[in-house]
């Protein structure tokens, strides 16, 4: 099993593979794509992503990576770009829950969600860039800043992740937070849902597509990656001493 969901007025999905950090194999991202496929017909009012307290979300899984070619991880990494650009596009209100490190593609994922709640343990690092993939750049950009997606192998911690953009709800309590979103959230006439969100994304997901097209299908990405993987392996964020109160980021 890598993902666990329950259905309801709200959709929980929760990515169950601690052991590996939570990364991204080929079955989970596939399981996604199903699921948002799914989603998109059944229209809950809200898809609620999680992780677990330790890790959010780990970037590709780096497992087996000596059996892979260029062009087996250009196309696992395609269908990562397809999946965000999915889940930007789901004509429903999507939120992550970011109790732990949330890195690379794993990142990414919680930065494709509408709203972004943060416990103090939460982090945010997309080292992608590392082996030359242009994964996520663009719509860090449109949440935060072009010098933030210009610096984003940084590790940045829940108080600089609010402050950034990649957070927008930092909270003692996540889900007395996630309640309050959604209460908010079914004041909106359901008529003017898929419109309010279409606006709100205003995010070009095909120009950013492209450029990860254009990233991975430089020669020697597999040589890149396995470089790349000598030296980083996912690993909990140790987050600097904070005594958070709930709060929202400033626009």
């Amino acid at each position: 099993m890598t993902l666990s969901l329950v259905r309801g007025q709200v959709w929980q999905v929760t990515l169950e593979r601690p052991k590996q950090a939570n990364a991204l194999s080929s079955a989970l991202v596939e399981q996604l794509h199903l699921l948002l496929e799914e989603a998109a017909v059944a229209r809950p009012e809200a898809l609620v992503l999680r992780g677990n307290p330790v890790h959010f979300a780990a970037g590709l899984d780096l497992t087996g990576l000596e059996a892979e070619t260029d062009a087996s991880l250009a196309h696992r990494l395609l269908r990562i770009g397809t999946l965000l650009e999915r889940l930007l596009q789901l004509p429903l209100l999507t939120i992550a829950v970011v109790e732990g490190a949330a890195v690379g593609a794993g990142a990414d994922l919680a930065l494709a969600c509408d709203r972004r709640i943060g416990t103090h343990r939460a982090s945010f690092r997309f080292p992608g860039s590392g082996f030359g993939a242009v994964l996520g750049t663009a719509r860090l950009a449109a949440a935060s800043s072009a010098h933030v997606a210009l610096s984003s192998s940084r590790r940045r911690y829940a108080e600089e992740a609010l402050r950034d953009g990649l957070l927008t709800d930092l909270a003692e309590d996540p889900e007395a937070t996630l309640a309050g979103i959604l209460r908010t959230w079914r004041g909106v006439a359901p008529i003017a849902r898929a419109g309010l969100l279409g606006q709100a994304r205003s995010f070009d997901a095909d120009a950013a597509l492209a450029a990860l097209a254009r990233s991975v299908t430089v020669p020697g990405l597999r040589d890149r990656v396995l470089a790349f993987a000598a030296t980083a392996r996912p690993r909990a964020a140790t987050p600097p001493p904070a005594t958070p109160t709930t709060h929202h980021r400033r626009d």
